[in-house]
């Protein structure tokens, strides 16, 4: 059972997508069962690790608690609130208090927006800014913590290296003052050398700030160096199939 100190809970989570068959949809379809009954409890600071290999419903369970695709079965109670059938407003304000980091670090990022915009684009959204002043200060302090030179802010995407654009990811999901961060293979496309620079970043910002973290990846390795500090780190391995 949930406790106080459980900040995000999933019970029997089931997200099924209907298939059209045939030529032109005429035939009969299926239903994949990407994600077919996982449950967790995540304590508060702790990193919760998911691995699997790829096509078992791992990114799909992380944007199922998220609210970002549908949910055919089970619930998902963020901070004791039940936000399964969350719509508009409601949804939106539980949105504020969970953000994700994507895997590819150029393809989540607008090339269009200036740095300085993509990162302050929460702050707009949720209303954290009182005005341009402290606007831009802000998303200058979320790039000097995240290790990034302020001047960059001018900046579009494709000038930063790969490790640099994930950096700007992260202080774009810090914007919003999250409780919970999903990592969606936030590292697996990074050179390896750059990799443990972003996961000892993530962990400094766990010590830092007291977030709670959803570490989604692919590599054992990975999964488990993140999950090693936390006070009772675990990993669940997700099993997904399509039906006969």
């Amino acid at each position: 059972m949930p406790n106080a100190e459980t900040l995000l809970s999933v019970r029997d989570l089931k997200v099924h997508f209907r298939l059209r068959g045939g030529m032109l949809g005429l035939g009969r379809g299926g239903t994949v069962k990407a994600v077919d009954g996982v449950s967790f409890d995540l304590l508060r600071g702790e990193t919760l690790g998911i691995v699997g290999e790829s096509g078992c419903g791992k990114s799909t369970t992380g944007l199922a608690v998220l609210r970002m695709v549908p949910i055919d079965g089970g619930s998902v109670m963020l901070d004791g609130q039940d936000i399964t059938r969350l719509e508009g407003t409601a949804l939106r304000q539980v949105r504020r208090k969970m953000q994700m980091v994507f895997q590819d670090p150029y393809g989540s990022l607008d090339p269009r927006m200036r740095v300085l915009d993509i990162v302050g684009e929460p702050l707009k959204v949720h209303r954290l800014c009182q005005d341009g002043a402290d606007y831009r200060s802000q998303v200058l302090e979320l790039l000097r913590r995240v290790g990034l030179n302020p001047a960059m802010a001018g900046r579009f995407p494709h000038e930063f290296s790969g490790g640099q654009r994930q950096r700007i990811g992260i202080a774009r999901a810090l914007a919003a003052r999250p409780e919970l961060i999903i990592c969606d293979e936030a590292v697996s496309a990074l050179d390896v050398s750059i990799r443990a620079q972003v996961i000892n970043l993530l962990e400094d910002l766990q010590q830092q700030l007291g977030l709670t973290y959803l570490f989604i990846a692919h590599d054992l390795a990975v999964v488990r160096k993140r999950s090693a500090k936390s006070s009772s780190a675990s990993i669940a391995k997700l099993r997904s199939w399509l039906p006969c």
